[in-house]
């Protein structure tokens, strides 16, 4: 038996980690005690490859796909996506060990992992949601009123929450959107509700008070004039639980919708102007940068202006989404295309 005492700590970042670039890897603060160092590293390692290569599939991938994935990881995949290992404040004590390690991957590589097992993935997370929550019990019905018990722990909780905004709950908030409307699911009311607060998308939930125990949760997702329902599987009244749950099951949603798939090429042709050369070569390389981009045709040229036929995975919306992600203006009037820096 190995005679040694090991000990990890792994500092990671936040569940769905809402960074620009969901390709983008943490350092892990390692730290263990060994007779063994070097083996020991390297399991260490292993287990950060794992770790971190499974946040990207997590960050990117809808839930279904994510776990297909997960069961079928290997060490030997794993290695084939990766770009590099840095390892940083390495120092060894005795037997004590301590390092920074970060493992970064070949975004290109898992980009044509999707794309050979026609996987679809997300490139980038949304803006907030705006999260509306109705709740019914006995003695009352709480909508947009600070006697909701949701909105007390949100706003006591999670008042810098990335993914949902609550609504201010001022009398304003009360005349555009009532009751009736959330029952009868009225379109228009929630997209000027919307509206006011700058958002293209909305979580409704209806929350069904039974005691002080349990609960049932629908969920109304409003998105761009349209509402895709579904009931929560959760039925306690504890709101720590139900939030996460919340975020997850709205992330995930927000997935299947806005999925890059990877089947068929859709195309667009855009002029590009540029200043000079550098500038020309930075815009080429956000839009090779972009990984719903297959190729880029070369249609006409002419001074200071070439355009190009793009191909790419994906509808149209994701595309200018991406574009700007990327920090390019996109401009598409009368179906004319341009993009500059």
């Amino acid at each position: 038996m190995k005679n040694f005492i090991l000990i990890i700590i792994l500092i990671s970042l936040n569940k769905f980690g809402f960074s620009d670039n969901l390709f983008e890897t943490t350092y892990y603060n390692v730290e263990f005690i060994s007779q063994n160092i070097e083996n020991d590293k390297i399991l260490k390692i292993n287990q950060i490859k794992y770790k971190s290569i499974s946040n990207i599939f997590e960050k990117t991938l809808d839930y279904r796909n994510y776990k297909e994935i997960k069961k079928n990881l290997s060490n030997d995949f794993i290695n084939t996506l990766i770009k590099n290992i840095i390892i940083e404040e390495e120092k060894v004590v005795d037997n004590k060990y301590f390092s920074k390690i970060k493992i970064n991957f070949d975004k290109k590589k898992i980009i044509n992992f999707f794309r050979d097992n026609k996987i679809p993935y997300v490139e980038y997370y949304p803006d907030k949601f705006l999260l509306i929550i109705y709740e019914n019990n006995k003695l009352h019905n709480n909508l947009l009123t600070r006697n909701n018990n949701f909105n007390i722990y949100f706003k006591e909780n999670l008042a810098n929450n990335k993914l949902f905004k609550l609504p201010n709950l001022d009398i304003n908030d009360r005349f555009i959107l009532q009751k009736e409307d959330i029952r009868e699911r009225n379109l228009e009311k929630i997209n000027i509700f919307a509206n006011k607060y700058n958002l293209n998308e909305a979580i409704i939930i209806i929350a069904n008070i039974i005691n002080n125990n349990n609960a049932t949760y629908e969920l109304i997702y409003y998105s761009h004039g349209k509402i895709y329902e579904k009931i929560l599987e959760y039925n306690k009244y504890n709101f720590e639980e139900f939030y996460y749950i919340l975020e997850k099951e709205v992330i995930n949603i927000w997935k299947k919708i806005n999925q890059i798939q990877n089947i068929s090429l859709n195309k667009i042709n855009c002029k590009v102007s540029y200043f000079n050369i550098m500038e020309l070569k930075e815009i080429r390389k956000k839009l090779n940068d972009a990984s719903l981009i297959k190729k880029l045709e070369i249609q006409s040229l002419a001074y200071k202006s070439i355009e190009y036929k793009i191909y790419y995975y994906g509808n149209y919306n994701i595309l200018l989404n991406v574009l700007k992600m990327n920090k390019l203006n996109f401009k598409n009037k009368k179906n004319i295309c341009s993009i500059s820096l």
